[in-house]
């Protein structure tokens, strides 16, 4: 069994290094195609820019296309074992084909093992830089960032605050409104600041009006060129509220499903990308049993090409059903739970009932 384990392993991560390296480069290509401009604009016309653009992508891009690499990778590696007889000759010596499936364990697993630190540390801690360096560019072109997105709201303490960008990794705040309250939550205060600039105490807010509510004026505005805001708020806390749900690592989203006031997004959208940070390596392990089928009936209906195909397909439906529940999930349409996991276990249900069905029928 040892002996088949390394075989399978050299054959399998040979054929996930050559599947990996084609469809990254590919979508790395487009990637680059369709967002040049953009960088070039912001950066600077160099070779380097571009290079440095396409290393901060590549771990996002890894991420999302190993499930389907490892795909791919146990189809050709089920089909060389086919073609060459020696799944038939694994049988004829006793072995049954769901222990051939079992060599393939070992490999899966450190792959899956890897694309969960891809994923969890590598991936968002890159995103993470290019969000900053984009930002560095608006912030030294003294414009708003391009995809401010909404705007987050955030509280601390009577103190209301709504954000339009945060960008330079949450030292720097764009379309800055705080509402202050009295005791009784009464406002009292409005200061609406164009930026907000941390300066490692407290934060510096630019072009300032003030509105001062009291029952007897009325309203009282009043104009500054910056004034301080005495907050508790750092900007690690804004950087962590406006990044993306797949720049966080799993310690930050547990924060903020554990701690439902901290997040501007509803519970349930943490929630849903806690459970799929957790399942995507179980994808992984899951993509063998969905390619074995596959790869048992490429003899019967027409051969390697047609099960790349099959495979392919399967591959194509994977990724359209798991983004389709990932955004019911977001929304709070389905449970959390059911939307991280329903495609992994629906496929390998498939995958492995399509299995049983041609192992049985031999």
């Amino acid at each position: 069994m040892r002996t088949l384990i390394r075989y399978i392993t050299r054959i399998f991560l040979g054929n996930l290094f050559v599947m990996l390296l084609a469809f990254v480069s590919l979508l790395q290509l487009l990637d680059l195609l369709n967002n040049a401009e953009d960088v070039i604009r912001r950066h600077g016309d160099s070779v380097l820019v571009l290079a440095r653009y396409a290393m901060l992508r590549l771990p996002e891009l890894v991420t999302f296309l190993l499930p389907f690499s490892i795909l791919m990778a146990s189809l050709l590696s089920l089909a060389k074992l086919s073609q060459n007889n020696e799944i038939l000759a694994l049988k004829a010596s006793g072995m049954s084909f769901y222990r051939v499936l079992l060599a393939f364990l070992p490999a899966v697993a450190l792959v899956a093992a890897v694309h969960f630190v891809l994923s969890d540390r590598v991936a968002p801690q890159t995103a993470r830089m290019l969000s900053q360096w984009d930002a560095e560019a608006d912030s030294a072109a003294e414009r708003p960032p391009s995809d401010q997105g909404p705007a987050i709201w955030v509280r601390d303490g009577a103190t209301l605050a709504r954000i339009s960008a945060v960008v330079d990794d949450g030292k720097k705040l764009w379309g800055v409104t705080l509402f202050n309250r009295d005791a009784r939550g009464n406002l009292v205060e409005r200061l609406t600041a164009a930026t907000a600039t941390y300066t490692g105490d407290d934060w510096q807010l630019s072009d300032v009006e003030r509105l001062l509510i009291t029952r007897e004026a009325g309203g009282v505005f009043a104009r500054y060129t910056t004034r301080s805001w005495k907050t508790s708020l750092t900007p690690s806390h804004f950087a962590d509220l406006v990044a993306p749900p797949s720049t966080l690592t799993l310690t930050e989203l547990l924060a903020f499903v554990t701690k439902p006031d901290t997040g501007y997004r509803p519970t349930y959208f943490y929630e849903t990308w806690l459970h799929k940070r957790i399942a995507l390596p179980i994808a992984s392990i899951l993509m063998v049993l969905l390619a074995a089928p596959v790869a048992q009936g490429l003899q019967r209906y027409g051969g390697i090409g047609t099960g790349l195909a099959a495979g392919v397909g399967l591959g194509f439906l994977y990724f359209v059903t798991d983004g389709l529940v990932l955004a019911l999930g977001e929304a709070g349409a389905i449970p959390p739970a059911l939307a991280a996991w329903s495609p992994s276990l629906l496929f390998a249900s498939v995958g492995g009932l399509a299995l049983i069905r041609i192992e049985s029928n031999r």
